[in-house]
């Protein structure tokens, strides 16, 4: 999945990704970690890290971090 991001946050950080909606063609953050879907909706997906910006510098948020590699748990040995 592409366009992770992990929120930090005052109230509890949160996991979110930018999806597209085809109903009304625009972006929407999905908040993964509270299974919400934000109601505002932008035009681009860099719009939409915009706002996050703007978030962070009016401090909203803390700050926002994109997230690259998605590392699976390791398998637990055989017997437990």
């Amino acid at each position: 999945m592409e366009n992770l991001y992990l929120v930090i946050r005052k109230k509890g950080n949160v996991v979110v990704s930018i999806m597209y909606n085809r109903l009304d063609k625009t972006y929407h953050f999905v908040n993964l970690t509270k299974g919400h879907i934000c109601e505002c909706g932008f035009e681009t997906i860099f719009e939409a890290v915009g706002d996050m910006e703007s978030k962070k510098a009016n401090g909203e948020i803390i700050d926002f971090l994109r997230i690259t590699h998605w590392m699976p748990l390791p398998e637990p040995p055989e017997g437990e």
